[in-house]
């Protein structure tokens, strides 16, 4: 059941993330610094959220994946407004947890296709409303329109992540079969 993870994988987790980080912080922060919401940048990291577990599921089906991808994503993005304010620090163990219990879910459902839309659904399901709880807690300015909107967000975030799922899944049918991956999954 755990599996060891070779430097190669360690190294494509992190560049994973790294990868999603920059398309969320460039894209996500414009979108927060438009509307003026908190956590409105949900509605592009849903899309690269999915694409990027959907990659991971298939490229590195391991036990402890998801949870080292949003860990170093986490740590990322705490110096930005993803995910919440500048420092706002429940940013790192929300999102270990929530990978953590993708990890969990996934190695129950033995990585099923199946089980990856599923377990992004319920992370979504909590995770969002976590964030937005810690957010108003910390006394967030702006924070009360997205707690009138979070069913919102997790129905979007839902759909704009099944788009990502289905994206990431397409991405791995054309690159699975390239020299680099060949060579992190041989190991």
């Amino acid at each position: 059941m755990l599996q060891k993870f070779t430097v190669r994988e360690l190294i494509l987790i992190a560049l994973l993330a790294s990868a999603k980080f920059v398309l969320d912080f460039v894209f996500g922060a414009g979108i927060v610094a438009a509307t003026g919401i908190p956590l409105a940048s949900a509605f592009f990291s849903a899309i690269t959220a999915g694409l990027f577990f959907s990659l991971l599921v298939k490229l590195i089906p391991k036990f402890g994946t998801l949870t080292l991808f949003f860990l170093v994503y986490a740590i990322l993005e705490l110096p930005t407004v993803l995910g919440g304010a500048p420092g706002f620090w429940p940013k790192i163990p929300i999102n270990a947890l929530a990978g953590l219990a993708g990890d969990i879910f996934l190695i129950l459902a033995d990585y099923k296709k199946w089980a990856v839309f599923v377990s992004f659904y319920v992370l979504s399901a909590v995770t969002l409303p976590v964030f937005v709880f810690f957010l108003w807690l910390l006394g967030l300015p702006g924070v009360d329109k997205t707690i009138s909107l979070v069913h919102l967000l997790i129905l979007a975030y839902w759909v704009l992540g099944t788009v990502g799922i289905l994206i990431g899944m397409q991405i791995f049918k054309k690159v699975k079969h390239w020299n680099i991956i060949k060579q992190v999954k041989s190991v």
